[in-house]
């Protein structure tokens, strides 16, 4: 920079959105030739309102049909997962009952879909001494075929439900349907129906136009911007540069170099690498790399062994890369898209698990 300034106007090339779920069950389905997984989410908190949601996900097409109980105030703009949004319903349940208390589960959801199948969901166990959660980031972004930001699930509070619980039972159009399973899951004693509470959503560079507005609080310094960060709800995220991404021009014909870090409620989530160069007529071009993957640490032991022997669960951000650029200036535009890169991660996911 030519001086110790921040320029005016100058829009930041990184957005931070944070929403909140208050908990949420989901699980791959192994056999049934309609849907390949089923989450249900319920909310309790004053943007969203009070009330259940559930996700049935296709299989023809990877897309998904939304039914949210009436008064949910939702965007439709977070539901953007595997294929696309198909379906978005208002529906009156006929159950939509979902508890967890430290000693337990109980989800009962019934409706019917939008062709007129009957979906009924029961699902549930119970704990002698209180569960044992962990903070885990959840792998949905893997599932997106054209992200419009990098989702990031942080689930302050998860855990599996236990084999000795009763039998899950889910039926679709009258037909039992199975639940994924974990590889040696007899030996585990763990089902694969995920359940978590204290959700912390955050979208890293939403898709579209920040000409006007950063979505988040820049931490500027005399050197650029040293970090951007948000809170809701208890949560705590930042998005932190080193060295300080350049708030002026760059200088030069050299790109500016740097990495960036993430993390929720101080735990490192994803990293990597950003790149600025100029363009011509002072846009500068602007490259996001996310070259670190999640890892974990104090997870219990089952979930430690899981995170390890399907990679899906720490490798799929590094999938992600955002390019876009930076115009300063009168009327300052900041824009760019997300784009997936490298294997197919959930493909891995779904075909060890039977869910394929």
């Amino acid at each position: 920079m030519d001086d110790d300034s921040i320029p005016d106007g100058l829009p930041v090339p990184f957005s931070l959105h944070v929403d909140l779920l208050d908990r949420m069950l989901n699980f791959e389905l192994a056999d049934d030739p309609t849907y390949t997984g089923i989450e249900v989410q319920r909310f309790d908190d004053a943007v969203h309102g009070r009330g259940v949601a559930v996700l049935l996900m296709r299989r023809q097409d990877g897309r998904v049909d939304v039914h949210h109980e009436p008064g949910l105030r939702l965007d439709q703009a977070g539901y953007e997962i595997g294929g696309g949004l198909r379906e978005w319903r208002t529906t009156e349940f006929d159950v939509a009952r979902f508890e967890v208390t430290p000693r337990g589960v109980d989800l009962a959801v019934a409706f019917d879909d939008v062709e007129g199948r009957r979906i009924e969901v029961r699902v549930g166990d119970r704990t002698r001494r209180p569960r044992r959660t962990a903070a885990f980031l959840a792998p949905m972004g893997a599932e997106i075929a054209k992200p419009q930001s990098l989702p990031l699930v942080w689930m302050a509070s998860f855990d599996l439900l236990r084999r000795r619980g009763p039998k899950p039972v889910i039926s679709i159009d009258g037909r039992a349907a199975s639940p994924g399973r974990l590889p040696a899951e007899w030996l585990l004693r763990r089902r694969l129906i995920k359940v978590a509470t204290d959700l912390c959503i955050v979208y890293l560079n939403e898709a579209g136009d920040r000409s006007t507005a950063t979505v988040g609080d820049p931490v500027l310094g005399s050197d650029g911007l040293e970090a951007v960060t948000a809170s809701a709800g208890g949560h705590d995220v930042v998005l932190g540069f080193d060295p300080p991404f350049p708030a002026g021009s760059v200088r030069g014909e050299a790109p500016a170099i740097g990495h960036w870090h993430l993390e929720i409620d101080e735990a490192p989530v994803v990293g990597g690498i950003w790149q600025a160069e100029p363009v011509g007529d002072g846009t500068v071009g602007v490259t996001v790399e996310v070259t670190r993957g999640w890892e974990p640490t104090g997870l219990p032991g089952l979930m430690a062994v899981v995170t390890r022997v399907v990679p899906v669960f720490r490798r799929w951000p590094t999938t992600y890369r955002w390019m876009g650029t930076v115009t300063p200036g009168e009327e300052p535009r900041a824009e760019g898209r997300w784009e997936r890169t490298g294997a197919d991660l959930a493909q891995s996911y779904r075909s060890m698990t039977g869910s394929g």
